[in-house]
C-alpha cells in the first residue's frame, strides 16, 4: 500500500511538472495583454524557450508565439486563399505547378514582416511554402 501512494505522489509531480513545462506566467500574461479577447486558448511548447497558445478571436483562430520571459514572436492566422494578396497566390503557383493549396495563413512577426504560409499537395503529399507578401519564396 505503501509503494501505491508513493507511486501516486510520484506520478502527480510528474503530471503538474509535465503541465508547467507547456507555457510561462510571462507569456501567459503576455497573451492575455496582447489578445485579451482570446478564447479557448491551449499551450504547447514549441522549443528550448518558445511557447505557442492556439486560441480563438472573433471567431477566428489564431495562434500566437511567446517566448519564455513573455516576448511576443509571432502571430498566424488562417485566412481564405480568396484573402491572399494576388501576387501571393501568383508567386506560389509558379513556383509550384500543379500543388492544391489547403490552407493559406498570415503570419507577422516581431519584426514587423508579414508573410504568408501556405500548405499544399503535390504528388499527393503534403507539404509547406513560405512566401512574402510581394510573392516571392522564402
Amino acid at each position: 500500500m505503501k509503494h501505491i501512494f508513493i507511486l501516486a505522489i510520484a506520478l502527480l509531480g510528474l503530471s503538474i511538472t509535465m503541465h508547467a513545462q507547456k507555457t510561462t506566467a510571462a507569456a501567459e500574461k503576455a497573451l492575455k495583454q496582447k489578445f485579451p479577447n482570446a478564447r479557448e486558448v491551449k499551450w504547447d511548447k514549441e522549443k528550448k524557450n518558445e511557447y505557442e497558445a492556439s486560441f480563438v478571436v472573433g471567431g477566428k483562430k489564431v495562434s500566437a508565439n511567446f517566448s519564455g520571459t513573455g516576448e511576443w514572436l509571432e502571430t498566424e492566422m488562417a485566412i481564405p486563399q480568396s484573402a491572399a494578396p494576388k501576387a501571393v497566390i501568383d508567386g506560389f503557383n509558379r513556383a509550384h505547378t500543379g500543388a492544391a493549396i489547403t490552407a493559406v495563413y498570415q503570419i507577422e512577426s516581431k519584426e514587423g514582416k508579414r508573410y504568408f504560409e501556405i500548405e499544399y499537395t503535390l504528388k499527393g503529399k503534403a507539404k509547406e511554402a513560405k512566401i512574402s507578401a510581394d510573392g516571392k519564396m522564402m
